[in-house]
């Protein structure tokens, strides 16, 4: 699947390197929630299924809410930068 040039796979894999740089291990040491919009390659129920397994919880914006799409690109942006 494939969103804006971004797969789920390099969805997965950036999520499994912030986690793993944030906590030093791959898993949260406890159930975090994880923002994104409803881009098709964070709904894709690999990626669902992924973060559940790094102790992360999909969490969703709103469709067609500026605000609260915005809230989740400052997150993917803090995500990938970490």
């Amino acid at each position: 699947m494939v969103s804006a040039g971004i797969s789920g796979s390099d969805i997965r894999d950036i999520m499994l390197e912030a986690v793993e740089r944030r906590f030093g291990t791959c898993r949260a040491p406890s159930v975090m929630e994880m923002l994104s919009d409803n881009g098709s390659a964070y709904i894709a129920k690999e990626t669902q299924i992924f973060a559940r397994q790094l102790g992360l919880k999909p969490c969703f914006t709103s469709i067609r809410s500026p605000q609260s799409n915005g809230i989740s690109e400052a997150f993917l942006k803090t995500l990938k930068r970490d």
